[in-house]
């Protein structure tokens, strides 16, 4: 949503809080919504289709006998991990949910979409949370694999290369996300709301 567009429309002096003003902002805003919502439930599925994937192959690698579970723990202990991030941010986004309040749309709406950018940073919270207890199981895992003869030293290495190099990259895109697009938008929707309340 283009923000600079709409604080100028918000502060102009054409903007009168009447019946079609406010019905075109709720319509712009609610679009802006649906789309921001349309994207979480991708980026969602995303890595919720990735996880169901990995555990199906770990599942039938336990079937067969592949693995031994007694030697090779620590991959069950990543998926869990991992699960459970996922299930925090459902829980998360669920509890975020709620019913319009009283108030007009453009109210209504205004804090709608203050609420969706409360989840984003709920969410990169719990990605700091999980991120030093999913280390823990991903270097068991890679060191158990190299024990029971899976890969070579030379394996082993360049696995702990790819996974840092991934989650030095998830770490600066979480970052780079909260400090310029999730800060900044909270401000401005926080003063477009205080501006709605005062007018």
């Amino acid at each position: 949503m283009e923000f600079e567009r709409l604080e100028q429309a918000w502060r102009s002096q054409a903007n009168t809080p009447d019946q079609q003003a406010q019905a075109y902002l709720m319509e712009q805003l609610m679009h802006a919504l649906k789309a921001r919502r349309r994207g979480e439930i991708l980026l969602f599925a995303i890595p919720v289709a990735a996880m169901a994937l990995f555990t199906a192959i770990a599942a039938r690698s336990i079937l067969i006998g592949q693995t031994d579970l007694g030697r090779e723990w620590g991959a069950l202990a990543m998926l869990g991990v991992c699960w459970a991030m996922l299930g925090a941010v459902a829980v998360a986004a669920l509890r975020a949910r709620r019913t319009p309040g009283d108030g007009s749309p453009v109210r209504q709406a205004l804090e709608a979409l203050l609420a969706a950018n409360r989840r984003a940073r709920v969410n990169y919270r719990i990605f700091w949370m999980s991120l030093p207890v999913f280390l823990v199981p991903l270097l068991v895992a890679v060191v158990q694999l190299n024990q029971v003869g899976k890969t070579t030293d030379r394996d082993m290495g360049q696995m702990l290369l790819v996974f840092g190099v991934a989650l030095g990259a998830s770490v600066g895109w979480n970052a780079l996300r909260f400090f310029k697009v999730l800060k900044p938008e909270q401000r401005r929707l926080e003063g477009l709301l205080a501006a709605y309340e005062g007018s």
